[in-house]
């Protein structure tokens, strides 16, 4: 991983607030993530092997998630190791580029390549489709409410997409619990969702079973 295009982080001690322009945002670091796959013979192979990941059979696709889920894998060992529930999982929907790519072991070291290309840009997350007028609204009104289930639920969704299939179950059992100790105004459609989400993950909520 690579910061780019911020300031230098400052020093935590002898921090102090400072007036700004209330027209400058600042500048924002973009992070760049570089992750390494299968080992090529030659500049020739890789442009074989890009061609094929750019072709409509979907390998490229299968690659970003794949290379998703490494990074994933580190991030959550950051969070356990710096326990710091703020460190995120990433997703391609809310990268700024995707690219696929071949190069030496130095340039790929430096984030550089020999060759690449950029993938289109992927399917909208969920997030763009928000209507901040409706639910968002509602909640910071008072009028509505997140229940814990639905977090925990997303959070199972999350999980499961990133092979911590045994977290996915203790949060789906946590959700369910939540939904019997506190139950929600939207109760119904909140089982419903959750019973289809232990489907889709083939999930027993009571079972300690690991799944193989």
């Amino acid at each position: 991983m690579e910061d780019l295009g911020g300031p230098p982080p400052r020093r935590r001690a002898g921090r102090r607030s400072k007036p700004v322009d209330p027209g400058d945002p600042g500048e924002i670091p973009v992070t760049r993530v570089t992750v390494t796959g299968e080992r090529l013979d030659d500049a020739a192979h890789g442009t074989a092997w890009l061609k094929e990941m750019m072709g409509s059979g979907g390998r490229g696709a299968e690659e970003v998630r794949v290379a998703t889920r490494i990074v994933n894998r580190a991030l959550s060992a950051l969070r356990a190791g710096a326990r710091d529930p703020l460190v995120q999982d990433i997703g391609a929907t809310r990268a700024l580029a995707v690219r696929l790519g071949h190069g030496t072991g130095d340039e790929l070291a430096d984030g550089r390549w020999t060759e690449a290309k950029e993938l289109a840009r992927p399917r909208r997350g969920r997030l763009d489709d928000v209507d901040p007028q409706t639910r968002v609204a509602a909640v910071l009104a008072g009028r509505d409410e997140v229940h814990p289930a639905e977090t925990l639920m997303l959070r199972a969704r999350l999980d499961a997409q990133q092979g911590r299939r045994v977290e996915a179950r203790h949060e789906l059992r946590a959700a369910r619990a939540a939904l019997q100790e506190q139950p929600s105004s939207r109760q119904k459609e909140l089982l419903k969702e959750l019973a289809a989400t232990e489907e889709k993950l083939g999930s027993d909520p009571t079972s300690d079973t690991p799944e193989t």
